[in-house]
């Protein structure tokens, strides 16, 4: 098992100015915050308190030593998950007993409190403190010091002992529990050596499952920074999924200039403050004493600097709930502040972090997001639409012969290297399983078709469903026969797969089927049969788990995918009346009868109606 440790060693504030007044927090020490100012923290609060946000809470899960949340700039930041009870018991089946605010993998158990004793490294005991005090503590109260974003939760993970140390095997589990609990984002100030597979594919998994990982770039030995090109070091030089979704974090000063501890090259993305910078720490000793404890210092190191990201990702993210890691990172990397002497700055990443123009409303909604996809209905021509969720058009296509009025189908798809989204239809009721991919601005990418002649035809035509099985970041597609008993995989690097059987019962009413991010990277089957249709799950090996749906009548049996207010993934099965809800709970989808309230549908194979939009129905969102 390798060894991962913590380790904590400013661009001058001239971010550009946003078109509102700055908000400058009334907190005791804020005078001492150079590094918000440099990163336009104040007109990123102004905006974030200005902007209609969503209730929803964003999560940063902080993969770190342990957090003294008694401390006054930290009160009210820590998350709570809903799923647990302190009662002795596993209620959310995740393997941990009675972990209602995180978890501490050094001592397996729910206390994540800064662990002290006699013998500790300083470092090590204030450290989580540090980090999440800068990344959630709360502002303009009075007190202290301000974090960047004021209404984040920290999920507490400790995987770092007294001393400062942990392993890879910590971290690997650290992340898939941040995973599994629905972080936003994950902050990792903390540094290895070789690279860890475990870890790897952990953080693969995460990113494409849309949370963002920041990481920190890593001081070298005695105050001089490691070329990360010449000797990569891990977690600094970790890609996530398709190599999106991760943020990799320099030092600088207050000039712009590298501080010279933190490591460089081409693995980092992103500078942001790391030198003189203020931070909460423990607000009682090692021994738990409170005497001459005043509760906040000064460090140096990328370990302050990974949070200044993580924070502004958190105010980010609050403003734009539907938006995955990759697009924060890509809003984040697309607005920083050059370096102004770029020779001198060579591998400190693209630029310096400018919070005040992430936070600006992008004009580039095609690239960001959330995107819905509609078609025409039956009698009409066959025309595509990709708009704003408000149904505002970003493009618009036909797909195929104008008097083809069959009515289409379609599906976002991850297909090229772009990352951006495309978009594969189908038409409607169409015996032969033709396909196409299109670019959203019309481009034709690839087709192809199932069938081989008059004697395999396709009952029904085509239901679409997609989802990243492989956490690749890129997307296969399921195409279910509307009518009968078989399906298809579709992936952009194999093409179209054999036909398999998703019954055998010959009497079926057909399938659709619907993606999912939680519990687990699947695409959701549904079979409709008499007296009893089924749900199966695929997963990248093939078809798993089912589960039997009792129905009177099949033919009226729908399914279509979701979200709640809170984030939580949830099916809707409709048959003849009262909906049947599966929600996302505790790693498993629990059956409900209860309405749930004001939900986003975001995949459906049969469409929904847009309001307002005759003639047409959505049928899948971006990004997911």
């Amino acid at each position: 098992m390798a060894a991962v440790c913590l380790f904590a060693v400013m661009p001058q504030a001239q971010a550009a100015q946003a078109a509102v007044k700055p908000m400058v927090p009334n907190d005791t020490f804020y005078g001492w915050e150079w590094g918000m100012e440099m990163i336009g923290a104040p007109q990123a609060w102004a905006l974030a308190e200005a902007a209609p946000t969503s209730t929803r809470e964003v999560v940063v899960a902080v993969v770190d030593g342990g957090v003294d949340f008694t401390h006054p700039d930290l009160k009210g930041a820590l998350w709570t998950d809903p799923d647990e009870k302190p009662n002795k018991q596993d209620d959310d089946a995740d393997g941990y007993v009675d972990d209602l605010h995180g978890w501490n993998f050094v001592t397996n158990a729910s206390d994540t409190r800064p662990m002290g004793g006699s013998v500790v490294a300083r470092g090590a005991w204030e450290h989580g403190t540090m980090t999440s005090s800068l990344i959630a503590g709360r502002g303009n109260d009075n007190i202290g010091m301000a974090g960047m974003a004021w209404k984040a939760k920290i999920m507490p993970l400790v995987i770092l002992g007294a001393d400062g140390s942990g392993g890879t095997e910590r971290l690997a589990k650290a992340i898939r529990y941040a995973i599994y609990h629905h972080a936003d984002i994950i902050n990792l100030s903390l540094e290895g050596e070789e690279e860890d597979q475990d870890v790897s594919q952990a953080i693969t998994e995460a990113t494409a499952r849309g949370i963002l990982v920041v990481i920190a770039a890593g001081n070298g030995p005695m105050g001089k920074g490691v070329d990360l090109d010449k000797y990569p070091l891990f977690p600094s030089c970790q890609k996530g999924a398709a190599g999106q979704g991760v943020l990799v974090v320099s030092a600088v000063d207050d000039f712009g200039e590298r501080n010279p501890s933190s490591n460089y090259g081409n693995c980092v993305n992103i500078a942001a403050p790391g030198t003189e910078i203020l931070a909460g720490r423990p607000i009682y000793d090692p021994l738990g004493q409170p005497k001459d404890v005043s509760g906040y210092g000064m460090w140096n190191g990328t370990s302050l600097a990974a949070p200044f990201v993580s924070g502004a990702a958190a105010l980010l993210k609050a403003l734009n709930p539907d938006w995955t890691g990759e697009q924060l990172a890509d809003r984040i990397l697309d607005t920083v502040q050059p370096f102004s002497d770029a020779k001198a700055a060579a591998g400190l990443g693209r630029g310096v972090l400018d919070a005040a123009e992430a936070l600006k409303p992008p004009t580039n909604a095609a690239k960001y997001g959330p995107l819905m996809v509609s078609a025409a209905n039956p009698g009409n021509s066959p025309m595509i639409w990709v708009t704003d969720l408000k149904g505002e058009p970003i493009y618009s296509f036909m797909a195929g012969n104008e008097g083809d009025h069959r009515g289409l189908r379609a599906v976002f798809v991850l297909w090229d290297e772009d990352r951006r989204p495309e978009v594969l239809i189908v038409p409607q009721g169409d015996v032969t399983g033709a396909w196409r991919v299109y670019r959203l601005d019309g481009v034709l990418l690839a087709a192809g078709q199932v069938s081989q002649g008059p004697q395999d035809t396709v009952k029904g035509g085509f239901l679409l469903a997609s989802q990243d099985l492989k956490a690749s970041g890129r997307q296969t597609v399921l195409l279910t026969e509307a009518a009968g008993q078989r399906a298809w995989r579709l992936e952009p690097d194999k093409g179209l797969g054999k036909a398999f059987y998703a019954t055998l019962d010959e009497k079926a009413y057909g399938s659709m089927a619907v993606g999912m991010q939680h519990p687990a990277q699947t695409i959701v089957l549904l079979v409709r049969s008499m007296p009893n249709s089924s749900l199966k799950v695929m997963r990248d090996w093939g078809l798993g788990e089912e589960a039997s749906v009792t129905t009177t009548r099949p033919e009226n049996l729908f399914i279509t995918e979701g979200r709640t207010e809170s984030g939580r993934e949830l099916i809707r099965l409709i048959q003849s009346g009262k909906p049947t809800y599966l929600l996302e709970r505790g790693g498993a989808l629990d059956v409900s009868s209860q309405a749930v309230n004001d939900p986003v549908w975001r995949q459906a194979p049969l469409g929904l109606d847009v309001p307002g939009k005759k003639g047409r129905k959505s049928y899948d969102f971006w990004p997911r």
